[in-house]
């Protein structure tokens, strides 16, 4: 499906310019796959201005220990991404080993496989 009406494509591009900017200047074709349904792009764009944007409390780099944790849990092939946003954001090696190990309590081996790829090889 695609969405053809020019004042929903008008509409949407006016809401995924908000998302692109809360964002810090980038979307993906999945964000751009919402813009079919003005109304579900505006409801995912609202979501992430108040969770996302802005200032927080947590200091980033536990926001993105915490988001990638949540994000192995459901087996979301993204939670590699918030694991290196977490390393840019200044966690380390052990505060990602231990967030890993969090994930396997609670959820098990095969959750943590999204997230394996931020640790390269060491030379052993």
């Amino acid at each position: 499906m695609k969405q053809t009406d020019e004042k929903k494509l008008a509409e949407a591009r006016e809401t995924l310019e908000r998302l692109r900017e809360a964002r810090g200047g980038s979307i993906s074709g999945g964000h751009r796959q919402l813009a079919n349904d003005p109304a579900l792009l505006k409801a995912f764009t609202d979501s992430f201005v108040d969770c996302c944007a802005g200032e927080h409390v947590i200091p980033e780099k536990y926001r993105q220990l915490m988001l990638m944790c949540l994000c192995a849990a459901k087996g979301y092939d993204i939670a590699v991404n918030h694991a290196r946003a977490a390393e840019q954001a200044g966690a380390g090696i052990e505060e990602m080993g231990e967030a890993i190990r969090l994930i396997i309590n609670v959820c098990g081996c095969p959750a943590i496989l999204s997230v394996m790829d931020v640790f390269e090889e060491p030379e052993i």
